[in-house]
């Protein structure tokens, strides 16, 4: 404690070190934060845009989470969906 030669209170290099990164990390975050908003307000426009010119938007959304999915899952699904429906007579 402050009896001891090597104690440097709550004040010391290693805690301002400490302060410092964790305060990049944390700004790092919020600049991703802002830069993650930045792109969704962008494709925010792209969709009114596509929009305006006649595309259905919850499609194209469709189109987006399908062309993230491997084929095989795609496939699958797909055929899931078909005996679905079939079975239901729609």
């Amino acid at each position: 404690m402050k009896g001891d030669p090597d104690w440097q209170g709550h004040n010391s290099h290693a805690y301002s070190v400490t302060t410092a990164e964790l305060r990049q990390f944390i700004e790092r975050v919020e600049r991703l934060n802002q830069e993650k908003a930045d792109i969704a307000e962008q494709a925010k426009e792209v969709f009114a845009e596509a929009k305006g010119r006649g595309y259905s938007i919850p499609t194209i959304k469709k189109v987006i989470a399908i062309r993230k999915k491997d084929r095989d899952q795609v496939a699958e699904e797909d055929a899931v969906l078909a005996m679905y429906r079939e079975a239901l007579g729609c």
